[in-house]
C-alpha cells in the first residue's frame, strides 16, 4: 500500500539533481520494484520490534503496582527500551534494505545518464579522491538475479554496505516514534475520537521524518551500487553531500516518507493497540 512512496523516496535521494516529475514520476511500471525484499524484512522487523519493545517495558517498568508498562515508563526508560528496540531490529533489515536500494537504483536510471552524472561528481574537489573508476548500474529488477549480482560484483558486503547510517537511523526512528508517540497520546488523553488518533499518528510522523531524514538520506546513498567508488566512508559521504549538493540535498524524498510514515505508522500503531488488549499485554483502554 505505502510502496510507491519508498520507491520515490529512494530513487530522489540516489539522484544528485532532478525533481520527482523529471526522474521518477515516468517510471510508473516500476513502482513497485523492490517490494518483495522489503516484505520479507517487514514480517521478521515488526514481530521482533513489538515484542522486543514490550518485553523492554515490562523490564524497565519499576512501578510494581501497575501493569500498564506503555503508559506509565518514565521518559528515560522509555527511550532506552526503544533505543535497544532498535538496534535489534537493525540486524534483520540490513540485508534486505540494500537489496532494495540496488533493485530500485538499477530499475529507474539509465545506466550511462548515472555513470555520466557519477564522472562529474567525481571530478569535484574533496579530501577523498576514488582511485578506481565510477560504477554503471546494471539494470536487473527481480530479487533472486539481484541477489546473484550484488555478490558476483561486490562479494559478501554488498549486504551490510550502509551498516553504520542503518544502525543510527533504526535507532533514532524506535525511539522518536515511540517518545513522540507517547507524548502526543498523552497531550491528547481523555479524548477518544478518531481525530485524536490521526493528529497523533500525523505528528508523531512528521517527528520523525524531520529528524531523521538526513540519515535516511545518507544510508540510501551508502547502499547505493556506486557507493564504494564515490565514498570512502560514511561521514565522508555526509561531507560530499553537504558541498557537493547543499544542505537541502539532506531532506530530499521527506515529503515521500512523510506519507510512507503516516499511513503504515498510523496502521501499525492501530493494530498493535488493538493486538495487545486481544492478548493482555497491557491494561489500558
Amino acid at each position: 500500500m505505502t510502496y510507491p512512496f519508498e520507491y520515490l523516496k529512494t530513487g530522489l535521494q540516489l539522484q544528485p539533481k532532478g525533481t520527482a516529475f523529471e526522474i521518477i514520476l515516468p517510471q510508473i511500471k516500476s513502482y513497485f520494484v523492490g517490494i518483495s525484499a522489503l516484505n520479507l524484512a517487514a514480517f521478521g522487523k515488526t514481530i521482533v520490534r513489538f515484542i522486543t519493545f514490550d518485553k523492554l517495558c515490562q523490564s524497565l517498568n519499576n512501578n510494581t503496582e501497575n501493569n500498564d508498562n506503555f503508559q506509565r515508563l518514565t521518559g528515560p526508560n522509555l527511550l532506552v527500551a526503544g533505543t535497544l528496540t532498535g538496534i535489534v531490529e537493525s540486524l534483520f533489515i540490513i540485508p534486505f534494505e540494500n537489496i532494495k536500494t540496488t533493485m530500485i537504483q538499477a530499475a529507474m536510471v539509465d545506466p550511462k545518464t548515472l555513470e555520466k552524472t557519477q564522472l562529474q561528481a567525481n571530478g569535484k574537489p574533496t579530501f577523498h579522491k576514488p582511485t578506481t573508476k565510477a560504477t554503471s548500474v546494471t539494470r536487473i529488477e527481480k530479487l533472486l538475479p539481484t541477489v546473484k549480482h550484488m555478490y558476483h560484483t561486490r562479494g559478501l558486503s554488498a549486504f551490510v554496505q550502509g551498516t553504520t547510517p542503518t544502525l543510527f537511523r533504526q535507532i533514532a526512528n524506535i525511539s522518536i516514534q515511540f517518545t513522540a508517540y507517547t507524548a502526543f497520546k498523552r497531550l491528547l488523553q481523555g479524548r477518544n475520537d478518531k481525530s485524536s488518533s490521526v493528529i497523533t499518528g500525523l505528528a508523531t510522523s512528521f517527528t520523525l521524518v524531520a529528524i531523521t531524514q538526513p540519515i535516511d538520506v545518507i544510508k540510501t546513498r551508502m547502499m547505493s551500487q556506486n557507493a564504494k567508488t564515490e565514498y570512502r566512508n560514511t561521514l565522508n559521504c555526509m561531507y560530499r553531500i553537504f558541498v557537493q549538493e547543499g544542505m537541502a540535498t539532506f531532506w530530499k524524498g521527506s515529503i515521500f516518507r512523510f506519507m510512507k510514515v503516516g499511513i503504515s505508522g498510523g496502521l501499525t500503531f492501530a493494530v498493535y493497540e488493538q493486538v495487545s488488549l486481544l492478548l493482555g499485554f497491557s491494561s489500558r483502554t
